[in-house]
């Protein structure tokens, strides 16, 4: 039977962004089908060209959550094309918030009516990432069929189960944030494994810059654009929450692309225009 959604509330678009990580965006999926949001939301799996059982995960959880929109947006692995996934996945969104995951990052029971909560014109939001340890993170994966994201979340509540420091780290992200704002001091701290933004202020700042393709930073830059075009920054980290299931750094992500980092596009183009010229459309 399908849930009767409140069209009061903002509409939200998850767009999750994944890359060979099958059993990690298993759990992600089942986590966002048992969001308590009332509102209309959707999901859209921005999938880098996954080689795996990528697939067949997203057919699963379309199967058990039938009055769900689940889309999956892939395209061709090209090497780390966050950004442009991203975009990708975005074109396919709608709605009135873009909530930005990634497929290891995932999201506790009340994410989508937190960022609703505080949803705001012309404004982007900065959530929280807390980080796994091994011994809750793995077990997890290796038994499909006993996850439960009311068990998940249990757990992933009980400090024992997260990495030391982790919810401190939240807590000094939160408030560096609120006083760097409040001083217009440098810069709110976002992580681009959960964030989210008003739809209509990513189209206009035409997305993100896919000259970070193969690099980190493209989060950064997004908050850099956001900020520098008077958009409101609201600080989350500490109720807007994603919890990080452990695991080791994958190789491709550690190969360095770029040598000289006077080449990086983030050192390059310190102070970039509002509106990216590589982004959503070319300009």
């Amino acid at each position: 039977m399908t849930e009767i959604r409140n069209l009061k509330l903002p509409s939200i678009s998850a767009v999750v962004a994944t890359y060979n990580r099958a059993d990690y965006l298993r759990i992600s999926l089942a986590c966002l089908a048992a969001q308590d949001y009332k509102g209309e939301w959707k999901i859209v799996v921005a999938d880098d060209g996954s080689t795996d059982h990528t697939a067949d995960v997203i057919s699963a959880a379309r199967s058990q959550s039938r009055g769900l929109d689940i889309q999956h947006c892939r395209h061709e692995h090209q090497n780390y094309r966050r950004a442009f996934m991203l975009n990708e996945g975005s074109r396919r969104a709608g709605g009135d918030i873009l909530v930005f995951l990634d497929s290891d990052c995932i999201p506790a029971t009340d994410l989508l009516t937190t960022y609703a909560a505080h949803f705001a014109p012309d404004s982007f939001y900065l959530g929280g990432v807390y980080y796994l340890n091994r011994q809750f993170s793995e077990p997890l994966l290796q038994d499909p069929r006993s996850f439960s994201p009311q068990q998940f979340w249990a757990g992933a509540a009980r400090p024992r189960n997260l990495k030391k420091g982790s919810a401190r780290q939240n807590f000094k992200r939160y408030w560096k944030s609120r006083l760097y704002l409040a001083l217009n001091f440098r810069k709110p701290k976002i992580w681009g494994g959960n964030c989210a933004v008003n739809h209509d202020v990513f189209v206009k700042i035409n997305g993100y810059d896919e000259n970070y393709a193969g690099f980190n930073k493209s989060d950064s830059d997004l908050r850099n654009r956001l900020v520098k075009g008077s958009y409101r920054a609201v600080p989350l980290q500490t109720r807007a929450r994603t919890y990080h299931l452990y695991h080791q750094v994958e190789r491709w992500r550690t190969v360095p692309q770029i040598i000289d980092q006077r080449e990086h596009p983030y050192f390059k183009w310190p102070d970039p225009p509002v509106v990216c010229k590589n982004g959503l459309r070319k300009l």
